[in-house]
């Protein structure tokens, strides 16, 4: 294996908390290379997908090229990588990998296409789902149904342990797949348990919805000073995603597009009502607006009750709470009596390869990174959930580890029931993102009337879509 660094200074959202990680989850860390190489050891003898799709012929030397961001997760993240990738070269010899670090979650499209100009495009590249009609319209990512087959696609989702069939779809464009879902999440409601005992709350009973939320945070407020909740899908915290912004709006009844997803919705009543509801939770004074890394540091110091955010923190939350507080963790809230529905964050692999020979070495490196030994060390040494949910209770993977961690119960009923993270139209995607994400914070938190801010946010969207 080798690695090509090119981590760049201003890495964004990921690399503040892969800086949390290092730092408030080093013990935790120290084991994550042992623990994962143990694990992945019995992968040779592992169930696989049965693939009509043809391996690598054994006396061929191939070199491909891996570009990943979970390096931006930290000491945690490279080990796992480095790990992942040196049992797939253990396990096929005549493979060679090129780590690459993406710059940033949200920078993997624009790195791509530098790439492309130097010469040295990725073979597979993790990206994020707000990317996905981009990677497949405008950087030559492989129609998998096309290239490996529509019947070993089929077979990379099945098998003894397969995936959910919502996150299945995640990587569909017009019918086909051409992402392999690899590391996602939820939005979970880590809480304090010992805060909400002192406000005399039931810390077995956290809020099922907004209107409870507000009714704890006042209760913990008054009685500890605490703060109530860090909302990561809005503000600072959101740090320019709208992944889980996506899942409050999905709760409320409204979409950032229409059905068929060519049209944006962001006018649309249930939207705009949704924006109410959060205004009204931060007028309360239940929900503060702090940055990714401040929740972290607020809810390790006993100073935040609640944090609504990816699963892909509970490594680092776990090592925040080291001893001095009882942590829980529960499904996202919804409106009123209505269940929410969350929304996935994460990543997809991508195939980008043109030859035969590496795209073969490709598929190979796919099948391994996602199967059931490889799903496993990324959720114990990550905090991912299982996109092949069944090994949660398999003996031979999670079911030990699952057990001991109620973090993963909310997060695998969530994953039953996720509606997609919806990624726009157009070249022009990340714009629309950050029109979306500047007018909910400014409704939030700003005091911006609901309606104007939609219909404004509605308007200049469009015309990038035109």
């Amino acid at each position: 294996m080798t690695i090509r660094r090119r981590l760049t200074a201003g890495a964004g959202a990921l690399v503040a908390l892969g800086l949390a990680a290092s730092s408030l989850g080093a013990t935790a860390e120290a084991a994550t290379a042992h623990t994962t190489r143990t694990r992945l050891a019995s992968a040779t003898s592992a169930p696989r997908a049965t693939s009509s799709y043809p391996e690598v012929p054994a006396g061929r030397q191939v070199s491909i090229s891996f570009a990943s961001y979970m390096p931006l997760f930290g000491t945690a993240g490279t080990n796992e990588l480095n790990s992942l990738v040196s049992g797939f070269e253990q396990l096929h010899p005549n493979i060679h990998v090129t780590t690459e670090d993406e710059p940033s979650s949200g920078a993997i499209a624009g790195q791509i296409q530098q790439d492309e100009v130097a010469g040295h495009t990725p073979d597979v590249v993790q990206d994020s789902f707000n990317d996905l009609k981009f990677i497949t319209s405008s950087l030559g990512a492989a129609d998998l149904d096309k290239v490996v087959g529509a019947a070993s696609v089929k077979a990379e989702f099945g098998g003894q342990y397969p995936y959910a069939p919502a996150v299945a779809k995640l990587g569909v464009v017009n019918g086909d797949v051409y992402g392999i879902p690899w590391t996602l999440s939820t939005p979970v409601l880590f809480y304090n348990a010992s805060l909400f005992s002192k406000a005399g709350l039931d810390p077995k009973s956290p809020p099922s919805n907004w209107a409870a939320l507000q009714a704890d945070a006042a209760k913990i407020k008054s009685a500890t000073g605490a703060a109530g909740l860090e909302n990561g899908c809005i503000g600072a915290g959101a740090s320019g995603t709208d992944w889980c912004l996506q899942a409050i709006i999905d709760s409320a009844g409204g979409s950032v597009l229409n059905a068929d997803q060519t049209q944006l919705t962001l006018d649309n009543p249930n939207t705009v009502f949704a924006m109410k509801e959060m205004q009204a939770l931060a007028n309360s004074g239940a929900m503060v607006n702090l940055s990714e890394t401040q929740a972290i540091q607020a809810f390790a110091e006993g100073k935040l009750a609640m944090f609504l955010e990816t699963s892909a923190l509970t490594s680092t939350l776990v090592a925040a709470d080291s001893g001095h507080f009882q942590m829980l963790a529960a499904r996202m809230p919804g409106f009123g009596n209505k269940v929410a529905t969350p929304t996935n964050s994460g990543s997809a692999l991508f195939m980008l390869s043109k030859s035969k020979l590496a795209r073969e070495a490709d598929w190979e490196l796919i099948q391994y990174l996602t199967s059931p030994a490889s799903e496993t060390t990324i959720t114990e040494n990550i905090g991912y959930p299982p996109l092949r949910p069944s090994i949660a209770q398999a003996p031979a993977y999670l079911e030990t580890w699952a057990n001991a961690n109620q973090f993963l119960t909310a997060n695998l009923f969530q994953l039953e029931h996720i509606s997609p993270w919806l990624a726009y139209p157009g070249p022009n995607y990340a714009a629309i993102t950050t029109i979306v994400t500047n007018a909910a914070t400014n409704v939030a938190f700003e005091g911006a009337s609901p309606t104007a801010t939609m219909d404004s946010a509605q308007s200049q969207a469009e015309a990038l879509v035109k």
